[in-house]
């Protein structure tokens, strides 16, 4: 009858001398990918235990917490596991922190105990490749040549070379090939350095859906990529969501890796708005008029916010928008009614009828499917 008493007085006393070291590899991954959380024990000290079980804390959307047991008499002894994480729904999470419930070798008591220590997990969204769109500012300052963008103001600096197996003949400049005697080809550089102004739609009634599923996230993920597609080309990026400026032209850092980071983390905090209309973000667009190019992603729209979002490409060479259908995304029952539908419709078929290049997207395309037809629509114009 002692025999109980006896064991819960020498686990409640006892010191158990075990340390714990935790990693998450990799610590960051988009949406959809999988990580590896590591757990290293070691048991120190004279006094053996029966059974150790352990659980580590993790949130239900990296997945399922694991459990494990050590049940060993050995004084001293080092174990290492592995589990599983998923990237199910965008943000920032931490798992642990570890905790142990120990007991007597005869298993007749118990006592739970955690750790304090923590990992950080960070589920981005997904950056898709994008193909260079060359008629519409597609390049920036890499490679020999910037392509020739349309419409955008100012003077362009016409530099010539010698002509090269394959070079257009349209871009022969014929008094430089008079003087030299011998074909010359232009070449056009800016006087100036890119810059582009990416628009995310993130008000939560021009969306539809849940989730890693949502038109909102594909919204996301569009963003992230477009933006990442002009940084890797060298062009200053201005991203504005509804509720105003992420980030603005000039504000990041010159070093690209740190500027993708800036713009990786601002997209995985993004959370949708309850703003009813685009004002905001359209007003922090008219601050910075020197973006050459505009990239909207946009979710439902009105005539109205039409009418605003042409204000944005005041001096600016082109308007590119990818429009979400919202619709695709959700259930029946919380799809919208007929009358929102045709005002959508009625709406980008204005945004058209201003010269933006649009392209739609249900949930069966791509971000790289759409941004293909977009470059596709350019060899139209």
């Amino acid at each position: 009858m002692l025999l109980p008493f006896t064991a819960a007085f020498l686990v409640a006393r006892t010191r158990l001398r075990l340390s714990c070291e935790r990693t998450v590899v990799p610590s960051q991954m988009a949406i959809g990918e999988s990580a590896v959380g590591r757990l290293v024990l070691e048991k120190t000290g004279p006094i053996p235990y029966g059974i150790l079980r352990f659980e580590d804390y993790v949130p239900r959307h990296l997945g399922v917490r694991p459990r494990f047991t050590v049940q060993t008499l050995a004084s001293h002894w080092r174990r290492e596991f592995t589990y599983p994480l998923l990237g199910a729904v965008r943000g920032r999470y931490s798992t642990g922190p570890l905790m142990v419930r120990s007991s007597d070798p005869l298993g007749l008591a118990q006592l739970d105990r955690s750790f304090h220590a923590t990992s950080e997990v960070m589920v981005t969204p997904r950056i898709f490749p994008l193909e260079e769109m060359r008629n519409a500012g597609g390049g920036g300052a890499t490679g020999e040549s910037r392509p020739q963008r349309l419409g955008v103001v100012g003077q362009d600096d016409v530099l010539v070379r010698e002509y090269r197996h394959g070079d257009d003949v349209r871009r022969v400049h014929w008094r430089s090939t008079a003087r030299r005697g011998e074909l010359m080809v232009r070449r056009e550089e800016q006087a100036f350095d890119p810059s582009v102004t990416v628009m995310l739609d993130s008000r939560a009634s021009a969306h539809g859906g849940h989730g890693k599923d949502s038109s909102f996230e594909w919204a996301v993920s569009a963003a992230a990529s477009v933006a990442m597609h002009f940084l890797t080309d060298g062009f200053e990026l201005n991203l504005l969501e509804t509720r105003g400026p992420l980030t603005m032209v000039g504000d990041l850092s010159s070093n690209q890796v740190t500027t993708r980071h800036n713009v990786v983390h601002k997209l995985t905090d993004i959370t949708t708005t309850s703003e009813a209309t685009l004002r905001p973000m359209i007003d922090a667009a008219l601050v910075h008029q020197g973006s050459q190019l505009v990239v909207a992603v946009l979710g439902r729209l009105t005539r109205g916010e039409v009418e605003q979002l042409e204000r944005t490409r005041h001096n600016r060479a082109a308007g590119l928008a990818l429009v979400v259908d919202a619709d695709s995304f959700a259930i029946r029952s919380e799809r919208a009614d007929a009358e929102v539908r045709e005002e959508h419709a009625r709406a980008v078929a204005l945004l058209r009828e201003h010269r933006w290049r649009v392209v739609t997207a249900d949930r069966t395309r791509t971000v790289t499917d759409t941004w293909g037809d977009l470059e596709r629509l350019g060899e139209l114009v």
